[in-house]
């Protein structure tokens, strides 16, 4: 299904990536690029931030006798390989979480199934720190006489469809419900011999809730460094429309930064949100009384910074296969 699904959603993606360069004139867009010069170093730069709090984020994830051996550099170029295969895999965002799981493994020695743990409340703790950073960018929308009635409703709703399923999602795993589920199919369909993908599953949320239940601190440690990551998104943005030669307030850079984001949860079935995030800022910076050209500007230098990225995770990735080949061939 996959297979199918993707390349379909990949040409919504590009025909969505087509609407919205033909919505803009494409000589202003080309122009405000020639401002950036030599400040697109500092746009990179700049999400090295936020990978940064991602990684810390993700670090406090695991349970304390696992996060005790794990530094923030290593994690850091895990999670950086990991998220470049994230991108170029057919699989989407799961095609790097094998990845890292394996690196994990190889640097520390931990179990596929305490990798695993960590990666879904890792991405638990960062959607929950994202509604906690939108909810201020919403505000500033409806305080504010950015976008008509319908946009900020819309906005609103958005933001509100989002929380309650990050809460069911959170919810879920908090109460071990999946393992209940597990259990009650053993029941009703009980087999000859022991189910061993099912067992592995019911251990795995019995990891995820016991952390939930145990360690409330790291929990909220795990958000607090979430959430400054995506607040180091408006420092992006901040620099790049600094250098595209339109600075904003704090108020409007967070409100773009927030439904920014809240356009990519809602497009994260088509690659990269291809097409959404270049429609979407258009709409964003419309509704808020800026050019066109000018949100088409900022998404295609953000594309930009997300290449380089992949391509040092692939650098990194290429590096780290290269040594363990070396030390097989030593051995």
């Amino acid at each position: 299904m996959t297979r199918f699904l993707k390349p379909l959603f990949l040409i919504v993606g590009v025909l969505l990536f087509i609407w919205a360069v033909r919505s803009v004139e494409v000589t202003e867009v080309s122009g405000l690029l020639s401002h950036i010069g030599a400040g697109f170093f500092l746009v990179v730069t700049a999400y090295g931030l936020v990978a940064g709090f991602d990684a810390l984020s993700w670090k406090y994830a695991f349970k304390p006798e696992e996060a005790g051996k794990i530094h923030l550099f290593p994690l850091l170029r895990i999670r950086t390989i990991g998220e470049a295969f994230n991108a170029i895999t057919p699989l989407g965002t799961l095609g790097g979480e094998p990845v890292k799981a394996h690196l994990l493994k190889e640097q520390y020695g931990l179990t596929y199934k305490q990798s695993a743990a960590s990666q879904v409340v890792a991405r638990t703790t960062l959607m929950v720190s994202l509604v906690l950073f939108m909810i201020p960018g919403i505000v500033f929308l409806f305080m504010g006489n950015d976008g008509s009635e319908a946009f900020k409703v819309s906005s609103l709703t958005g933001l509100i469809t989002f929380s309650i399923l990050i809460f069911l999602f959170l919810l879920f795993q908090v109460t071990g419900t999946l393992s209940r589920i597990a259990h009650g199919f053993n029941r009703l369909f009980p087999a000859k011999t022991p189910r061993a993908s099912l067992e592995h599953l019911v251990a795995l949320c019995g990891m995820m809730s016991g952390y939930y239940r145990e360690h409330r601190g790291l929990f909220l440690k795990s958000v607090v460094y979430g959430f400054l990551g995506w607040a180091a998104g408006i420092v992006e943005l901040y620099v790049t429309l600094y250098y595209l030669g339109t600075p904003l307030a704090l108020r409007e850079l967070w409100i773009i930064e927030s439904l920014l984001q809240l356009v990519r949860m809602g497009s994260f079935f088509i690659p990269l949100s291809l097409g959404a995030q270049e429609g979407g800022l258009i709409v964003i910076f419309v509704a808020m009384g800026m050019a066109g050209p000018l949100g088409l500007a900022v998404s295609l230098v953000r594309r930009i910074r997300e290449l380089i990225w992949i391509g040092l995770g692939l650098l990194l990735g290429w590096g780290k296969a290269s040594g363990g080949q070396k030390e097989t061939g030593n051995l």
